[in-house]
């Protein structure tokens, strides 16, 4: 094909919608994907039980203290329960103990659980927005 040839292809392209340059990003994940197991939330209720119940209520993280985190993605919400709590020894959980109790929070909230777990790296959690179920 000529350079004339392949500019009018391009040209046809973009006028008809399409962008051959740029892939189309994935939809985000949202809390409502089914990003934790059931399995993960019992394991991060026994840690709540043991390490936050001392100072919160077992349903402390359901219903209007959590909506603030509207639009957030779970990294923010898992660096301020990690480093804040327990408040009488901050950061002293493990990784995967915090994303199990975060678990945890979504199944308090009524997010549907699924076949995988929530996962604990970083980047990951930073992919997954948080989006409450309305009833």
């Amino acid at each position: 094909m000529t350079i004339g040839g392949r500019a009018a292809t391009l040209a046809l392209l973009l006028a008809a919608g399409a962008s051959p340059l740029v892939a189309e990003e994935p939809a985000p994940r949202t809390t409502r994907d089914r990003v934790y197991t059931t399995e993960q939330a019992d394991r991060g209720k026994e840690v709540y039980k043991r390490a936050c119940s001392q100072c919160h209520a077992l349903d402390f993280y359901k219903g209007d203290a959590i909506k603030p985190w509207e639009d957030g993605t779970l990294e923010g919400m898992y660096d301020v329960v990690a480093n804040l709590m327990p408040k009488d020894n901050p950061a002293s959980l493990k990784r995967k103990e915090y994303v199990d109790v975060l678990a945890y929070i979504l199944s308090l909230n009524g997010m549907p659980a699924g076949e995988r777990e929530l996962p604990s790296k970083a980047a990951d959690l930073k992919a997954i927005r948080i989006k409450w179920r309305t009833k």
